[in-house]
C-alpha cells in the first residue's frame, strides 16, 4: 500500500476527503535512532572530586584561584611539627595567661611610706604644701618622691621642674623622674591628650590597686618616702591614693567654706580611712580666722595635727622659681611646714600591721 492510500484511508475514517491535503518537504532530517552516549574514561586524578563539586557556571581556573586565596588553617611547617610540640606551645600560652590573671588579682606591695594630701575643696594651698613637704622631708637612708595625681599638673612648678616633661602617660615611671629642689624626685601628671586622659582613668577604675602596682615596679625601699598630691573632691585618683597611703593628710583652711566642707570630706573618705588634718593659710591677725580656728579645734579634736600660717613668701618663690624653704631666715609659714614634716616622720616610724606580723 502506498503512502497516498494510507492518508486517504485516514481522512475517510474521520468522514473527510484528502482532496485538500498538501504535504510540505522539511529541510531537517530527523534521525531514526538517538545517538549512543559515549562514556568518558574514569580519571584517577585526585583533583577530580574537587573540580566536580565546583559550580558549573564558574570556570575551572577561577575556582582554583579562589581555593588558593583561602588561608589554610595550618601551614606546611605546622603539619610537619610533632603534636607534642604543638601541645606544649598551647600549654605555655595557657600558663602565661594564668600568671597574668594571678598577678592582676594579687595585692601589690609597696615598701615605701606614702603620704597622700587631700582636700574637699580647692583654694586651700594643698599643692603648695605637698611640694614644701616633699622638698623638706626625707626618711633616714632613703629618698623622697613627689607624685602629681592632679590633672591640673601644677606640682612640678612648685619644685623647680620644667614644664612639658613626660608624666602619667609614661609606662616606665622610674626612667621619667625629674630632679626637683633638695634632690626630691618628681613625677608630674604631664600633658595628656583627651584620649590618654580617658584611658588612664579607665585603667584606674578597672584596677583598684593600679597605683600600688606602679609603685611596686619602681622597687622602692622601706626608707623611701612618697608624697602624693590629689585633685580636690571625689575622683579615681583619690581612691588610688587612699589605697596606698600610710598617712592621709586633709588640708583645710580657717574659713566658713572649709568648715562646711568637713562633712563632705567625711563622706568622701568613709569611716574606715584614718586621717589627720592641717589648717593651712591661717591668718592670726584676723578675728574671723582666729575664731574659725577655735571652732575647727573643737570639731576635729586630736585629728588636728598642725596649723600653718599664711605666708606670701611661698607665692613669691613660685614666681621666681625658688625653693621657699631654702632661705636662711625662714618665715612663720616655713617653720610651720618644717614642724609638720617632723610630726609626719614621727607618725611614719610606727611599723605597719604587715611588718608586725612578719616572722
Amino acid at each position: 500500500m502506498s503512502r497516498t492510500d494510507d492518508i486517504s484511508n485516514l481522512f475517510s475514517r474521520f468522514g473527510a476527503t484528502s482532496d485538500s491535503y498538501h504535504e510540505f518537504d522539511s529541510q531537517f532530517e530527523y534521525p531514526d535512532t538517538p545517538p549512543a552516549q559515549v562514556k568518558s574514561p574514569v580519571s584517577h586524578d585526585v583533583t577530580a572530586p574537587v573540580l566536580a563539586a565546583l559550580p558549573p557556571v564558574a570556570p575551572v581556573s577561577v575556582a582554583l584561584a579562589k581555593l588558593e586565596d583561602q588561608a589554610p588553617l595550618m601551614s606546611t611547617a605546622d603539619v610537619a611539627t610533632p603534636l607534642r610540640n604543638l601541645l606544649a606551645e598551647v600549654a605555655l600560652a595557657r600558663q602565661a595567661e594564668t600568671q597574668a590573671l594571678q598577678a592582676q588579682l594579687r595585692t601589690p606591695q609597696c615598701k615605701a611610706r606614702v603620704v597622700a594630701l587631700v582636700s574637699a575643696k580647692g583654694g586651700v594651698g594643698k599643692t603648695t604644701l605637698a611640694a614644701s613637704l616633699a622638698s623638706s622631708m626625707r626618711l633616714e637612708g632613703g629618698k623622697t618622691l613627689a607624685i602629681d595625681l592632679d590633672p591640673q599638673n601644677a606640682l612640678h612648678h612648685h619644685l623647680g621642674v620644667e614644664s612639658g616633661v613626660t608624666g602619667m602617660g609614661s609606662t616606665d615611671w622610674g626612667s621619667h623622674l625629674q630632679q626637683g629642689f633638695n634632690d626630691v624626685q618628681v613625677l608630674p601628671y604631664g600633658v595628656l591628650s583627651d584620649e590618654q586622659h580617658c584611658a588612664l582613668e579607665r585603667e584606674m577604675s578597672q584596677d583598684r590597686h593600679w597605683l600600688a602596682r606602679q609603685l611596686e615596679r619602681m622597687e622602692l625601699g622601706i626608707h623611701d618616702l612618697v608624697i602624693v598630691d590629689t585633685p580636690s573632691g571625689r575622683s579615681a585618683y583619690l581612691q588610688q591614693a587612699l589605697d596606698v597611703a600610710d598617712q592621709v593628710l586633709i588640708v583645710t583652711a580657717a574659713d566658713a567654706a572649709s568648715f562646711i566642707a568637713l562633712e563632705h570630706t567625711d563622706r568622701l573618705l568613709g569611716a574606715d580611712v584614718a586621717r589627720s588634718y592641717v589648717v593651712n593659710q591661717f591668718q592670726p591677725d584676723r578675728d574671723l580666722s582666729r575664731d574659725m580656728l577655735e571652732v575647727l579645734k573643737r570639731r576635729l579634736g586630736a585629728q588636728l595635727l598642725s596649723v600653718i600660717e599664711q605666708d606670701h613668701a611661698f607665692g613669691e618663690a613660685l614666681a621666681y622659681g625658688r625653693n621657699p624653704l631654702a632661705a636662711p631666715v625662714r618665715s612663720a609659714g616655713g617653720e610651720g611646714v618644717l614642724l609638720l614634716g617632723e610630726q609626719l616622720k614621727a607618725a611614719l616610724q610606727t611599723p605597719r600591721v604587715a611588718e608586725l606580723s612578719a616572722p
